[in-house]
């Protein structure tokens, strides 16, 4: 009697322990697919979601394993390292920690490293992460795909991890020639007003620089005051401080009008206007994000613009 009691004490005991160990491991898994959903919920495109899945999925193996992972992340033909997919990992430094495609740069640190429009590409990787609420973002730049001569865009998605060793590295991956996404131009909107704040007018000329993290894929930031005056405008950088206030679109909208209006009413606002793509004739629906801020007892508008992916045709 008494050997059967114990018996069914210690299966009931093992039980629990089961079913304790289930539910943190059921748990771990499931805050890690919330946090990876809530990460993919703002992207409209299914390369960009699996791309920041695939990032922070890694992440997580180099939390967890720490400087092991790195066996995982150079195996290739695994599910880390395909053909022109591959996991990168910097230290807080700049320096190169792990690079499968490029073991030589590895222990290198490339702080000082720019691209062909002299965007300093590992010090805006640090920027990101040091900056960014979530410890991650997007950082766009030129690059020259292997097999091409001519460099692409790329954008590179990074977050960063902290090791069981209490290592601070930056792991992340680029895709070339990646569809615009909404959630880009409204990061860089952001960004851009958060420096606004921070330095005032004085921010500006870092909006006109072509290697700024504010110019990229071609979009760029642009700022006009409340009476339509263009005050930034990369696109025409020789003609600052011209209204355009009459300014129509293909089929006869006031867009800056529009934009004005908007914001006396909220302090974000998408507008849509057509206009033709570079070489084209047809019209194309193109998006502006714009927010309102307020320096130096002025207001402004900060926005930026990107067309479609899949622009729609409308008859004059």
């Amino acid at each position: 009697m008494v050997l059967c009691f114990n018996l069914l004490f210690l299966i009931i005991m093992n039980f629990k322990k089961i079913s304790i160990n289930v539910c943190i491991l059921t748990g771990f898994f499931l805050s890690v697919s919330v946090y990876a959903y809530q990460n993919q919920s703002n992207y409209r495109y299914k390369q960009t979601k699996n791309h920041v899945s695939y990032v922070h999925n890694a992440a997580e193996l180099l939390k967890n394993k720490g400087e092991d992972a790195f066996k995982d992340f150079s195996d290739e033909g695994s599910e880390w390292f395909r053909q022109n997919r591959y996991l990168f990992v910097y230290d807080m430094s700049g320096k190169n920690i792990f690079h499968p495609v490029t073991p030589e740069l590895e222990g290198k640190n490339l702080i000082d490293m720019k691209d062909i429009s002299g965007k300093p590409i590992i010090r805006y990787f640090i920027n990101t992460v040091t900056e960014s609420k979530t410890d991650s973002g997007w950082v766009h730049y030129f690059w020259i795909e292997p097999g091409d001569i001519f460099p692409s865009w790329k954008s590179s998605y990074i977050t960063k991890v902290t090791t069981p060793s209490k290592r601070e590295y930056i792991i992340g991956s680029g895709l070339y020639n990646m569809r615009m996404e909404k959630q880009f131009i409204i990061d860089a909107v952001d960004s851009a007003v958060k420096l606004i704040k921070k330095k005032g007018t004085a921010a500006f000329n870092t909006f006109r620089d072509k290697s700024s993290r504010f110019v990229f894929c071609g979009t760029y930031i642009f700022v006009i005051d409340e009476k339509g005056n263009a005050i930034v405008d990369p696109a025409f950088p020789t003609e600052s401080g011209r209204s355009l206030i009459n300014l129509k679109d293909a089929i006869g909208r006031y867009v800056v009008r529009e934009m004005i209006e908007k914001l006396k009413k909220q302090d974000t606002a998408w507008v849509m206007y057509m206009r033709p793509e570079t070489g084209a004739v047809r019209p194309s629906k193109k998006l502006v994000y714009i927010r309102k801020v307020k320096i130096e007892n002025k207001n402004y508008i900060v926005g930026s613009t990107f067309f479609l992916a899949n622009p729609i045709w409308m008859k004059l």
